[in-house]
Order: C-alpha cells, then structure tokens, then sequence
C-alpha cells in the first residue's frame, strides 16, 4: 500500500531540499530536519484533497515552491482521490470498470467491510486520524454525505471500529459513533452496506445506544420498534411516558445495563458494580413504579418497546 508520508520523504532526500508539511489544523504530515526556527524559512500551500497544507522550507529553494506543489498535489490525487473517486461513483450509481474496481478496491473480490463515521467535531482532523492509523493498509476511506466512509477487508471487524472510535475520541475529545453492515464481495453489495450503516447510524443515534457502535445485524430489535404501528406507539408513549420521565440516571443506565446482559441479575450486577441485592431493590422498584416486572422476558419486551420509543420522543 502506498505510504504519503514515505513519499514526501523520498521526495525531501532525493531533491536535497529539507522541507515540512503540515494541515493547517495542525497535523504533522512529514517533518525533515528543517530548523523551522531559522529566520530565512518561506511557507506556501497545497490542496491535499479537501484539506488544506502548509509546507516550510528554506527560501534558498523558494524557487522550487511550484515545482513541489504540483508534485505533491499531483501525487496526492493519484493516490488516494482516484480511490476516492471510485467509492463514490459505487454509491452514486455511476458506471464504473472492472479494471477501475481492481486497481483502486483490489480487496472487493476477497470481501470487505463498509464503515460508516459521525463525529462531533472536525471530520477532516477525524479523516486524518484514520488515514494515519490505516497508512500501510489497503484501507479507503473519505468524506461522504456529512460522514466519514471507510472500506477495507477487517478480519475482526469489532476491533476496528472500537479502534476508530477510541482514537478519534481520545485525541480530538469528541464523540465518535461508527457503523456498519454486512460484507461485501461487489459493488451492489457496496451500495447496500452503505445503505445499511446509514439507516444503523440513524438507529443507533435515534434510540441513544450507549456503546456508539452500531452493527445492522445486532439491531434488529431497533428495527422492529422503529416500525411499530404509529398508534401503538402513541399508547404505549401516553401509558409509560411519565413514569419514564421521573426516572433518574442512574436508573436509566440500570435499565439499559440488564437488558443489555439478557435479563441476567448477575452479570448486570457486576456490569453495574453493585451488589447483587443492590440490583434487585432497583428492578422491585421499577415494578412498582411502571407496573412492568423486567424479569419477565414477556413483561420485559414491552417494556422495552415503550422504553425505546421513549427515547426516540425524547428530543
């Protein structure tokens, strides 16, 4: 897989010219030995795609800026927008060739998997963080309809997401939610998978699931409730909706913890760390104050119907 960095690297040695290249958030792209201290140092800037760079040299060499800047740029399209490019023209219907398909998603025939990424803050500085963890992969990834789509052949498919979100999180302090559905071995099964993340991504935010990462195939339940008859909806809403307003956090997190464990008091004891007995006080508490006893599966599906719908009215 092609490496920008060891690109403008090689490109730095081989013209003997120390340079720096930087986003103007920024997020170190390469750095020589340049003393950027030195007073006799000039700036200039290149479109990395979408993003914006700042490369420092020294001015001996200012008269090399338009020779750099297209080298650069023109590397950079070659690179990775073409990749780009025929991700988008999948998703938008376009036709594309099989020779297009093998040299800019050569990992499609062996399957792969479709990301999809919403992030609070800055998408580009979150594209960035991706594209460095993803430097030496056969990995795509770019900026689509207000997220963030990544493709590549993940064989443990939970490792990554929970990767990107942790990443993203940790160094841009921001919230990060990822979805994704099926693999994917052709370019209708592209269009669905991405079709899939986005309707799991508007699920997922929709229903405030607490992990932030929401897969198709474990949402099923989501889907269901998504799609109940609208007067259902408003009974269930007009029977549960106070009592569900009176609720306070830590009963909430009580609630989503249990059903999340299967209904099981142990575990969900230990997930919550408290004790057992704790556990129970809360669930007998639930019952009274909703008349649903949790415990019971059947008690307990609606329940969690009307909690669900709750939360998608709560805003």
């Amino acid at each position: 897989m092609y490496n920008f960095t060891e690109f403008l690297k090689d490109l730095s040695h081989s013209s003997n010219i120390s340079f720096n290249v930087v986003t103007e958030d920024g997020i170190a792209l390469y750095i020589s030995d340049l003393d950027i201290e030195n007073s006799h140092i000039t700036n200039f800037t290149v479109m990395l795609g979408r993003v914006k760079g700042i490369i420092s040299l020294e001015k001996q060499y200012e008269n090399c800026t338009s020779l750099l800047k297209y080298i650069i740029e023109n590397k950079y399209t070659q690179h990775f927008l073409t990749k780009e490019q025929a991700v988008i023209d999948i998703l938008e219907n376009r036709e594309i060739s099989i020779d297009n398909i093998s040299l800019n998603l050569p990992f499609l025939k062996k399957g792969c998997y479709i990301l999809l990424i919403s992030v609070d803050g800055s998408k580009y500085e979150s594209l960035n963080i991706i594209k460095q963890i993803y430097d030496n992969e056969p990995v795509v990834s770019l900026v689509y309809n207000d997220n963030i789509v990544v493709i590549g052949d993940f064989a443990e498919i939970e490792e990554h997401t929970e990767s990107i979100k942790e990443s993203i999180a940790s160094d841009l302090y921001c919230k990060c939610y990822v979805s994704y559905g099926d693999r994917t071995y052709d370019i209708k099964g592209i269009k669905k998978a991405y079709n899939d993340a986005v309707q799991c991504m508007e699920l997922g935010k929709k229903f405030d699931i607490k992990d932030d990462i929401f897969s198709y195939n474990k949402m099923l339940f989501e889907k269901i409730v998504y799609n109940v008859d609208s007067k259902i909806k408003q009974e269930l809403l007009f029977m549960l909706k106070d009592k569900f307003d009176a609720l306070d956090s830590e009963m909430i997190v009580t609630i989503e913890q249990f059903v999340n464990c299967g209904l099981n008091i142990s575990d969900a004891a230990r997930k919550l760390y408290v004790h057992r007995n704790t556990l129970i006080y809360r669930l007998d508490k639930i019952k009274k104050e909703t008349n649903f006893d949790i415990r019971d599966f059947k008690d307990a599906s609606v329940f969690l119907i009307a909690f669900l719908i709750w939360k998608e009215n709560k805003e």
